[in-house]
């Protein structure tokens, strides 16, 4: 029968010093950590001497048990709802992972990429089987299109620091977040319009509502008002790109739109689609701009008027906000919303204002 034999050699422990020093382990760790309050005292003598065996043997301590003495891992999880890794660089979430891990280097932690177990068609989840999977990190920063809210409020309720990339909602618990600002990028879209001349602007959404929509729509609704103009029903659609059809182009164009927002570019695109097949043409015909930035790169945006989301920014600011809590910096929620970026683009032109 074979046998098998190893070379790897066992690794030293403090016991191990304490043996060859004739000392015991608690003399040996006081030592190793002057810093914690152990209440043991030494004499010099006895400190050169650990410390001479430390070098004759090799000794290095184990990090992850020195972190647990200390009551932290110095680990920071970064948990995703979505599979994001690895990352392309034209993936949506790619610049907020550099940003998290550009803002972590140097700040003494390290960070640790949770992808949990996933049941087919359904979002992954922290709590799977019961515990809290970020357990093993000191805090966590979550990402994700699709969060689960009863799970965040099961995170804060426990207590385990956490913060969302992208503003999040409880009607129960604060939750912590770095968000980008979509309600004053959008209003200052709808006040160059009308700048511009326009004064009927319509506003199309996704059918799905999530925070950032509900940030987009509130931004569009709080401009008109504030310039006096109608924001009503007709004014304000959530429809999906493939339910954009030939009748709802026009009933906008009856309605006399001269301006849309269009929540994503695949919307813009559609409707761009549909007045190519009635022979108009954007801006010519109707001036468009889109409302962020698509969730993969692509050069189709590069001449549309946008703005662009400042997602490194926020996978930064996420960290920042995290090891706050974390240092006892910050113990109320920890909220930041940071500006986008207007991009002018080809696709929003001057007209006559319509009286």
């Amino acid at each position: 029968m074979p046998s098998h034999t190893t070379n790897r050699k066992r690794r030293v422990t403090q016991a191990d010093v304490a043996r060859r020093a004739g000392v015991s382990t608690a003399v040996v760790s006081a030592i190793l950590n002057p810093n914690s309050a152990t209440g043991v005292r030494v004499s010099p003598e006895t400190a050169e001497r650990v410390r001479e065996v430390v070098r004759e043997l090799g000794y290095t301590p184990n990090p992850i048990a020195q972190s647990l003495a200390r009551g932290k891992r110095n680990i920071l999880g970064v948990f995703t709802y979505e599979p994001v890794f690895p990352s392309e660089r034209g993936n949506f979430f790619y610049p907020m992972l550099r940003g998290i891990e550009m803002q972590v280097s140097g700040a003494g932690y390290d960070l640790l990429l949770f992808t949990s177990v996933q049941t087919e068609g359904q979002p992954r989840k922290i709590f799977a089987g019961g515990s809290n999977r970020l357990g093993v990190a000191d805090g966590a920063i979550l990402l994700g299109q699709e969060p689960d809210p009863s799970e965040m409020e099961r995170l804060a309720d426990e207590g385990f620091p956490f913060v969302t990339v992208g503003r999040r909602h409880s009607s129960r618990v604060e939750l912590n977040w770095a968000a980008a600002g979509y309600a004053d990028a959008t209003a200052e879209i709808v006040l160059l319009g009308h700048e511009k001349g326009h004064r009927r602007i319509a506003f199309v959404g996704s059918a799905t509502i999530r925070e950032q929509q509900l940030d987009r729509e509130e931004g569009f609704r709080s401009a008109m008002q504030g310039l006096g103009l109608d924001e009503g029903p007709e004014w304000c659609w959530h429809l999906d790109p493939d339910k954009l059809d030939a009748a709802w182009l026009q009933s906008l164009l009856a309605n006399g739109v001269t301006l849309v927002l269009a929540e994503t570019l695949e919307h813009a695109e559609r409707i761009e689609k549909l007045l190519g097949s009635r022979g108009m043409s954007v801006p010519d015909d109707l001036s468009m701009a889109v409302l962020g930035t698509p969730l993969e790169d692509t050069r189709r945006i590069t001449r549309w008027t946008r703005f662009e989301v400042p997602r490194e920014e926020m996978g930064r600011e996420a960290v920042r906000l995290l090891l706050a809590q974390l240092d006892g910096r910050v113990t109320g929620a920890a909220q930041t919303t940071l500006p986008c970026s207007f991009i002018p683009g080809e696709t929003l032109r001057r007209v006559a204002p319509a009286h």
